[in-house]
């Protein structure tokens, strides 16, 4: 039984972070969206599969460092922090004013920094950079930290008021070369071609940032970065047929977040447009197709990633007893 635990812990990849940060910030959502049960029960899932990725890095720890060696991997692990500071979210909606909520909160916004200098130092500054080089995925390593003012409302909102402006800063230098990259240079990976939905994640996390912390926010901003979030989220989702085909990778968790912060940033707009009827009413309908599309990929994500962890269990079991 304790080698059969060991095994599955050794099984879970560093992506599922980003199925667990699609997951609770699903629930998230859902709950902002009145829907608190299922809001809850999405909130529930990811913090438990948290749990068990914390149990993988405590007794694999090696293994999991080692796996940060890969550039790709290490550009997608804040994901692991950005999840963290997300579910500090939820401990403070139901316990309030915990201090341990705070302590996880400032955590995590501590580990993503050093998770973002470990990616420069290690995997930037030795290197001889090219486009080829360069993935969708560094948005997660450099724009992540755009869940700080997503979340910093309940913490320390001033914070969350500069952060999202240098969240900015590096999404508008990186769009443009990443952007050339995916379009020009396609991704010759199996694995890497679901990184491209990421693509629509940092615009979309961005303006929900900026909703988050300035309550009175420019109408004509707010309208720019809807529309240039929302035209990259339609074109991605257009591609994602061509996406799934490749099969199932652990990089199928790049379907996720991506896909609720957009439906998020367009839920936020909607109620910040709230006193013109017309643009509401479209951004409202816009907000519910974009959710519920939300929670079809998440659980068919979540299907994915039972089935494969349960088969790469039974593999790593399999292969032990010889």
């Amino acid at each position: 039984m304790k080698t059969s635990i060991q095994h599955f812990l050794h099984s879970l990849p560093i992506p599922i972070c980003g199925l667990i940060l699609g997951t609770v910030s699903l629930g998230n959502l859902l709950y902002s969206e009145g829907m608190e049960t299922v809001g809850n029960a999405f909130c529930t899932l990811g913090i438990f599969i948290k749990g068990l990725f914390l149990l993988k890095v405590c007794f694999t720890f090696k293994h999991t460092m080692s796996e940060l060696q890969n550039p790709i991997v290490a550009s997608v692990a804040p994901t692991f922090t950005m999840a963290l500071m997300v579910i500090s979210t939820v401990f403070e909606r139901v316990i309030p004013n915990a201090v341990v909520n705070d302590l996880l909160w400032w955590g995590a916004i501590g580990l993503h920094f050093a998770l973002m200098i470990y990616f420069v130092v290690v995997h930037i500054l030795p290197v001889d950079l090219s486009l080829e080089y360069i993935y969708p995925s560094w948005f997660i390593t450099f724009v992540g930290i755009g869940v700080i003012p997503n979340t910093s409302a309940v913490f320390f909102k001033e914070l969350g008021e500069v952060i999202v402006w240098i969240a900015l800063v590096l999404y508008f230098a990186l769009l443009p070369i990443i952007l050339k990259r995916v379009v020009h240079q396609k991704l010759t990976e199996r694995a890497a071609v679901p990184l491209i939905t990421i693509l629509t994640a940092p615009g979309s996390l961005c303006l929900a940032g900026y909703l988050s912390v300035f309550e009175q926010g420019s109408a004509w901003f707010v309208a720019f970065m809807l529309l240039l979030s929302q035209t990259i989220y339609f074109c991605v989702v257009a591609y994602m047929k061509n996406m799934l085909a490749v099969g199932f990778y652990p990089s199928y968790a790049a379907f996720t977040f991506p896909l609720v912060i957009s439906a998020t940033a367009m839920f936020k707009s909607a109620l910040f447009f709230a006193n013109h009827p017309l643009i509401f009413g479209f951004l409202q309908a816009l907000t519910i197709i974009e959710t519920s599309f939300a929670v079809i990929v998440v659980c068919y994500v979540l299907g994915k990633y039972a089935v494969h962890l349960y088969q790469q269990t039974k593999a790593l079991i399999a292969g032990h007893s010889y």
